[in-house]
């Protein structure tokens, strides 16, 4: 090597570049996130930032034994942000983590199965290489750690920003409050039928893309019930996961049911409770995931079925990711109740669960082989399309119970929780990130004995 080349290489600040902190500190702890970059996933660039930092001041202590403890600390926290944050949970509820992992179908995902083997893979070898590091030898590899920090921060926030605003844990402070139950004024009060069925549907989203817009309007068409019910449309803004669905809906707040104190609230089955409803609740996965036999009862549901209820009685086993009851045969147990109910008037909640994503090939989920949609449609977007095909599966099962002349007079609300979560830019991106449709069905009968409102104000 020249004289002069060999000065400016051992002058450089290149040289005494910090590439083994930069490796075991700051490239595998963000490893996960950085291959996720290609294909999607929420910004990291503010944990980066402060599990960065925490990185470098950990090097000027030189105790193995605390390195290893800062290094854990750094992957339990971004992983936790990562999750929490694809899954629209507040940081502070991290044990819903911990209950996604325990009652998730790991061999059902191969995408899961792989992240976590990386994960693992380079927690081990910071923890045995990255911990034994010397501490920074002058300030040049302290500012090159600085930088490098910096590159990858702006790294994330280039990488993310098209589907930033698709992640929304919580509602901005005075976000005033908006549901399907809001829009069409449901209460004790309003329902004409002697029936209500509430059917909050997982992972429906409000398509963006118009191949899309046409297979979801196609599927949640609802001909066959047109000439029982009056339909209506709408959609109406979401925030969060699936329990916060729940609680927009039948609570009128922004919130999940970790946040909500249940004594100082009105939620909508206690208010049909109070009215003489029999209130009854149904979801097809564990009754134990996210203590749901525990909190809905203090919504004011009287009777509870989950997932090993439904199988006593007759419904079939889903395979898949989440694996529980299939959600196709629920609309036949409802109508059952309904008629079998001791009441004149009911108060039915329904929480479906097949939709979980990642939607798994599997044969009693019906999307072993996916046929809607155009070819190529189904060849670039094969899990959105299963992600449909169960939706179809469960709008034909809902919509062909509710329009036979057997099922009880009643009127149906039907309303996504929140967009499909995909990990994917090139799917997420084909859905609206504020938004979630309902549909509502009005039993035609009903409505036509249900007295005027002008007419009894001017009977008064």
């Amino acid at each position: 090597m020249p004289s002069k080349l060999r000065s400016f290489w051992q002058e450089s600040l290149l040289r005494e570049f910090p590439w083994r902190w930069a490796l075991w500190w700051l490239l595998l702890p963000n490893l996960a996130f950085i291959v996720m970059w290609p294909i999607g996933g929420p910004m990291m660039a503010d944990s980066m930032l402060a599990c960065g930092l925490i990185a470098i001041a950990v090097m000027w202590v030189k105790n193995v034994a605390i390195r290893r403890l800062a290094l854990i600390f750094i992957y339990a926290v971004q992983l936790t942000i990562y999750v929490t944050k694809s899954f629209n949970i507040d940081f502070w509820n991290i044990t819903l983590v911990t209950e996604y992992l325990v009652d998730l179908n790991v061999a059902k995902s191969p995408e899961y199965l792989l992240a976590g083997l990386v994960v693992a893979g380079a927690v081990s070898l910071s923890l045995v290489f990255g911990a034994r590091m010397q501490t920074f030898a002058n300030r040049k590899e302290v500012i090159g750690a600085v930088g490098m920090v910096a590159l990858l921060i702006n790294a994330d926030a280039f990488a993310t920003e098209g589907t930033r605003g698709s992640y929304k844990a919580s509602a901005p402070a005075g976000t005033p409050i908006d549901s399907a139950i809001l829009q069409n004024e449901i209460s004790p009060e309003t329902v004409a039928a002697k029936n209500l069925v509430i059917i909050m549907v997982e992972s429906w989203g409000v398509p963006s893309e118009p191949h899309d817009i046409a297979l979801d309007k196609q599927i949640w068409a609802g001909d066959i019930v047109k000439n029982r019910y009056t339909i209506s449309r709408g959609k109406s803004t979401y925030y969060g996961s699936t329990t916060n669905g729940e609680m927009r809906e039948l609570c009128a707040i922004w919130g999940d049911h970790l946040s909500t104190d249940f004594d100082k609230v009105d939620c909508l089955p206690q208010q049909f409770r109070d009215a003489g409803f029999k209130t009854s609740a149904y979801h097809t996965f564990s009754r134990n995931f996210f203590g749901r036999f525990e909190w809905y009862p203090k919504l004011g549901f009287e009777e509870n079925s989950f997932e090993n209820d439904l199988k006593k009685r007759g419904a079939r086993h889903c395979d898949g990711v989440f694996p529980g009851a299939c959600d196709v045969d629920i609309p036949r147990m409802i109508a059952d109740d309904l008629r079998a109910s001791s009441s004149d008037r009911n108060l039915v909640y329904w929480l479906t669960l097949n939709a979980h994503l990642p939607v798994a090939h599997e044969s009693a989920l019906g999307t072993s082989e996916c046929a809607i949609g155009d070819p190529e449609w189904r060849e670039d977007f094969p899990m959105l399309c299963r992600n449909y095909m169960v939706h179809q599966l469960v709008a034909d099962a809902i919509f062909e119970e509710v329009a036979d002349p057997a099922f009880p007079e009643a009127d149906v609300l039907i309303i996504g929780d929140h967009m499909p979560p995909f990990f994917q830019r090139s799917i997420r991106t084909r859905f609206d990130p504020v938004h979630v449709p309902w549909i509502y069905l009005e039993n035609k009968k009903a409505r036509s004995n249900k007295p005027d409102s002008d007419a009894i104000a001017l009977r008064k």
